[in-house]
């Protein structure tokens, strides 16, 4: 996450979000009663010809709003800020209800009474996150799960499969099968940087190999 601005004093920050784990780290800053704004899409309704005719319409919109919930799921990639509009162009009523999509590479504003210190710490640290650098890979003699540890869980890189053949899934020989994972752990390593890796496996298939 980007620090784009900070007034403290009036309770203010901007951030721009670079990650979904900035997403999830929002999602423990922004509560209820905070006002939140940014550009947003919003459906307003256009007349066409006859005045009882309307069409409606998305337009890109600046909205500054009270937020009442906040969701997050890593599945949707997607923080979703609900809340009341407090402020907008003139053709959107004040008072009603609005949701902020926010993604990755979206800038917003959240305005607090009063930051607490760890929302301050929250905020920090999400500043100065760098990318994951903890592997995980979970295996047995036929299957291996590879995913990077994020804030939110986790994120799966990829399944292979050892002698069960299955759509969209590599067929390993048995034999080769630990071959195959030192090799990918070596890839995803040199890939991404990796400092640590958590390497798991039922204790039954703990033999040298």
């Amino acid at each position: 996450m980007k620090l784009l601005h900070s007034n403290l004093k009036k309770g203010e920050v901007k951030v721009l979000t670079q990650s979904l784990d900035d997403l999830w780290y929002l999602s423990t800053i922004i509560e209820p009663k905070d006002i939140v704004k940014g550009n947003t899409l919003r459906k307003i309704k256009t007349a066409s010809g006859d005045e009882k005719s309307k069409d409606s319409t998305k337009k890109p919109v600046f909205i500054k709003l009270e937020a009442e919930k906040v969701e997050f799921s890593k599945y949707s990639n997607v923080l979703r800020v609900l809340g009341i509009i407090k402020e907008a162009p003139e053709e959107i009523p004040l008072g009603e209800h609005h949701t902020f999509n926010v993604d990755d590479n979206t800038a917003i504003t959240i305005i607090k009474q009063d930051w607490l210190r760890y929302q301050l710490d929250k905020l920090k640290e999400a500043c100065s996150e760098k990318k994951s650098s903890l592997l995980i890979c979970v295996h047995d003699r036929e299957e291996a799960y590879f995913a990077l540890f994020k804030k939110y869980g986790y994120e799966i890189l990829t399944h292979i499969q050892g002698e069960v053949q299955k759509k969209r899934e590599e067929n390993i020989k048995k034999e080769n099968f630990y071959l195959v994972i030192i090799s990918k752990l070596k890839e995803y390593v040199e890939r991404h940087n990796i400092k640590q890796v958590i390497l798991a496996s039922p204790s039954s298939n703990k033999k040298r190999h």
